[in-house]
């Protein structure tokens, strides 16, 4: 693969932690007391909604970053454009704010929760199974790398250097399926529902097109240039079509302009049956690293 893609991106991993609040359950035991709202093989140690607020946040920063970067094939990695890593910092930066904030909340209940938990958990209550210090059990924190392809170095025999060297080009290659895979789908999820949306309803009525959506898509193709990384002039030509066709278009004029709801509509169609090829022609292999 000639294409040195760590001139143009970098991997990011992303790393959270989030005390879980339960603890399994020895089965002789699950037997006396059977399945309860807090006792299912697993006791919880204190009302899961208290932690909720702390989830989420974590969910939302990873779809974030999931909108804006790349697929790659070892876990935990995702491939960053270069053109994205400033935006990707400041959004990171106000999602661990957020998590600590709902992590500071969490602690100022964590007492009150363990009473209510206690008075539920009754026997099966037990001061061992709450840290002492429970802000250790929280975390969010990210780091970047950079891959180049393996150098021919003193400490490799001639073997092992070739059989790097083609594990890395392998790599490679899949991860560009990835990121080709994963950008054409995002698109064609998008697409899908703005046809869909456009359709009449059941009563014959215009649907409703919610402007998040159609924000979220705008969203999608303005940073689609940067995420193209593998130069999928396909899909690029599709995109183009996507933003002439709602440049300036507001959801409220496509539910009262029939006319420029049905031009859109018969426009928005034609992208999603090339996209629809397109999501064909993809290549099905998986690629596996040789070991």
């Amino acid at each position: 693969m000639k294409q040195n893609i760590f001139k143009e991106a970098c991997l990011i991993q992303l790393g959270t932690s989030c005390w879980q609040g339960s603890r399994s359950i020895d089965p002789s035991i699950m037997e006396q007391i059977g399945n309860s709202e807090w006792v299912r093989g697993r006791k919880y140690l204190v009302d899961q909604e208290v932690l909720a607020p702390v989830r989420s946040s974590i969910n939302r920063a990873r779809k974030e970053l999931d909108q804006m970067a790349l697929p790659f094939p070892i876990g935990g990695l995702t491939l960053v454009p270069k053109d994205c890593l400033t935006r990707i910092e400041e959004k990171l930066k106000e999602y661990r704010k957020e998590y600590f904030q709902e992590v500071e909340r969490f602690i100022e209940g964590y007492e009150k929760a363990r009473e209510i938990a206690q008075s539920i958990l009754g026997d099966l209550y037990s001061e061992s199974d709450y840290p002492m210090h429970i802000r250790n059990k929280f975390g969010f924190e990210w780091r970047y790398f950079v891959l180049e392809t393996p150098g021919k170095h003193k400490l490799l025999s001639p073997e092992v250097y070739e059989r790097e060297r083609r594990k890395f080009t392998a790599m490679m290659q899949e991860t560009k399926e990835l990121a080709v895979r994963a950008l054409r789908e995002e698109f064609a999820d998008y697409v899908d529902h703005i046809v869909d949306r456009l359709k009449d309803g059941e009563n014959g009525k215009a649907k409703i097109v919610k402007e998040s959506k159609i924000q979220r898509f705008m969203t999608f193709l303005d940073s689609f240039d940067s995420r193209n990384l593998f130069h999928d002039d396909e899909l690029a030509n599709l995109v183009d079509s996507a933003r002439e066709l709602l440049s300036g278009v507001q959801p409220g004029v496509l539910r009262q302009d029939q006319d420029l709801r049905e031009s859109i509509k018969k426009k928005m169609g034609e992208v999603k049956e090339e996209m629809d090829k397109a999501l064909v022609d993809l290549p099905q292999r998986k690629i596996r690293l040789a070991a």
